[in-house]
């Protein structure tokens, strides 16, 4: 999404402000409305690609109650921007949930299944990922937000603003389960040239290849929690189950194979969430089941649409793989996020290859996170 209406609502009042330093909330409300089409409900403007809050500060922190979470909740698949007044200038902070470090005001009451309270501005992240919550970086920002769904948002936020007990448990193996999860790669090594897993692969590559027509048009879809659900459930053809995999395969002798969808539209920038490490460290110290992902390139303009089945110890995945705490509880690990480029796996002389002692570094960085 490129919010070209709200940078020029953006643009309009940093110029509004420098001409009339004197301006305060009212000022900048008024002159919103007289230039800009938009729909104001209660204390939020909409356009058609974002929403907007204004508010003033007439000290050096924002403290003030920007909008309760029930608001927020209406229009988080869009750009939120909040507007903050000073006396001084004027400023900016994107507040989609993603964005939010807890929930501040009257919050006693909030549950998963409750949502109430609001949030305040010292509750909104100046930096989120090494970007800076800057006007200019609001097309980076919110495409990290979309990987994030509401319910994942909800969950961190109770769990960081309440004093209820974290949601899940911590995965804690044993000696025999982590001498089971560092042989992992090992395994997944000498499995790639199976037979077995080679019939998988061919299957999942003629199930998506059949399918492609509908992929592409399911990968028009803007809003890109909606595309991968969408393009999930044909693949798939069940619903999202939302655990750490997607699709479950026997592979005789004892060994079995999850595989994960995550689609990638390779002429957009994002960085997918991928799995949940206390989920995927409990798999592995079964010591016997492999865990891959189904890539499914996709580039909307040409038609391209080409799958790829990849272990997570790939040597273009681990590459690609950090860890990203913001989206998990309090008693979690974290889940991983796919930031590098992985575009080389949907080239013609790609060739899976198995990073072992990578891939036994990031296992041991998984196992030596504490909580």
């Amino acid at each position: 999404m490129r919010p070209a209406r709200l940078q020029s609502l953006i643009t309009f009042i940093r110029l509004f402000k420098e001409q009339n330093p004197a301006a305060v909330k009212e000022d900048v409300q008024a002159a919103i409305e007289a230039q800009f089409a938009v729909v104001k409900q209660r204390s939020v403007y909409l356009l058609e690609d974002g929403a907007l809050r204004v508010s003033e500060s007439n000290v050096g922190s924002f403290s003030n109650v920007v909008l309760s979470l029930s608001t927020l909740q209406k229009y988080d698949h869009v750009p939120v921007v909040v507007v903050v007044v000073r006396p001084d200038g004027v400023g900016f902070l994107l507040a989609n949930s993603t964005f939010l470090k807890r929930v501040s005001h009257s919050s006693h009451r909030l549950a998963v299944d409750n949502v109430k309270g609001s949030f305040l501005g010292h509750d909104i992240l100046r930096e989120f990922d090494g970007i800076a919550n800057r006007p200019e970086n609001i097309e980076a920002l919110f495409s990290l937000h979309q990987d994030v769904t509401w319910e994942e948002n909800l969950i961190r936020l109770v769990e960081s603003t309440t004093a209820i007990a974290p949601t899940g448990r911590r995965f804690e193996p044993t000696e025999e389960q982590v001498t089971c999860v560092m042989a992992a790669p090992d395994l997944a090594s000498r499995t790639l040239s199976s037979t077995a897993y080679g019939e998988i692969e061919t299957r999942l590559t003629r199930s998506v290849e059949a399918r492609a027509a509908e992929i592409l048009q399911a990968a028009r879809i803007e809003n890109v929690n909606l595309r991968g659900n969408t393009i999930e459930r044909i693949i798939t053809e069940a619903g999202n189950l939302h655990g750490l995999s997607d699709l479950h395969f026997e592979l005789g002798g004892g060994l079995e194979l999850i595989v994960d969808v995550k689609t990638k539209l390779l002429h957009l920038a994002s960085s997918p969430k991928l799995y949940n490490i206390d989920r995927a460290l409990r798999f592995l110290a079964s010591g016997g089941g492999l865990f891959s992902l189904l890539l499914v390139g996709i580039d909307t303009r040409s038609g391209f649409v080409r799958p790829r089945l990849v272990s997570i110890f790939d040597r273009v995945v681990v590459s690609a793989t950090r860890i990203q705490f913001h989206w998990a509880g309090r008693a979690s690990r974290g889940v991983t996020q796919l930031t590098g480029d992985v575009a080389r796996c949907f080239q013609d002389d790609f060739r899976p290859e198995i990073a072992i002692e990578e891939s036994r570094v990031l296992l041991k960085s998984f196992l030596d996170l504490t909580a």
